[in-house]
């Protein structure tokens, strides 16, 4: 029978110490490798987000500023129905609001960056708390922009009734979109209305329609102008990380 001397029992336990110590030193090589990897990830994901990001913004500066034009030519037709008259300076913006009223600018924004790091589990990675929040937050806010390009009953009933007073002339081949600048945004020089304006002021729904569709068009324009706001914060803090 073999006897355990105290020699054996310290080479045992020496022996025991060593492998368990290989083992620690393999986990933790182990994860050390996984941190660099999600590091190197993570970075990865931040230059796609900025770049992303920027695209979002070049989109923002075309946007906007079409909402803001669809918002004020339609205010223009509600003035002019609400006092019964139109002055010669107010024509063309009465003119544009009844083409435009139902004319709807999509929001092409892209947030596949932002569900990929929420997917994946890299937004925890990131130590700006601030930064964290504004990119989990932006898949609702775009979703929420993209609702208006289906959920516009108004701007749908006011094309419908304005159909119905008002003659649409075409001269011509429309304006074709604007391959290198967005949606054109004139694309009402090629055609016209004719109407009697004492008619449509004595058209209480259309009067109504069209106070509708002015609070729709101005909800877009305040929908989109706070996505652009989003983007804006999370470049500013993208912009505030590498500084550092």
């Amino acid at each position: 029978m073999a006897i355990l001397t105290k020699e054996k029992l310290a080479t045992y336990a020496l022996e025991v110490l060593v492998v368990a110590f290989g083992i620690l030193i393999a986990f933790q090589v182990d994860e050390w490798r996984e941190g660099r990897q999600q590091s190197r990830d993570l970075d990865a994901a931040l230059i796609r987000l900025a770049e992303e990001t920027a695209a979002n913004l070049r989109i923002c500066e075309l946007v906007v500023p079409i909402n803001a034009a669809h918002a004020r030519y339609v205010l223009a037709v509600v003035r002019a129905l609400n006092e019964g008259q139109l002055s010669d300076a107010d024509i063309e913006s009465f003119d544009a609001g009844l083409i435009r009223v139902g004319y709807v600018t999509g929001a092409p924004y892209s947030d596949s960056v932002a569900e990929e790091m929420i997917a994946t589990g890299l937004l925890k990675k990131l130590e700006s708390a601030e930064l964290r929040n504004r990119v989990a937050e932006l898949p609702v806010w775009i979703e929420g922009a993209r609702s208006w390009d289906t959920d516009s009953g108004s701007l749908r009933a006011a094309v419908a009734e304005v159909a119905q007073t008002v003659d649409f002339k075409y001269h011509g081949k429309l304006p074709a979109p604007a391959e290198n600048n967005g949606p054109d945004t004139e694309f009402e020089k090629g055609m016209s209305v004719d109407y009697v304006l004492e008619e449509l002021v004595a058209n209480r729904i259309l009067k109504n329609v069209f106070i509708e569709a002015a609070d729709t068009h101005l909800d877009m324009l305040r929908n989109h102008r706070e996505v652009c706001l989003k983007f804006e914060e999370i470049q500013s803090s993208l912009t505030g990380m590498n500084r550092h």
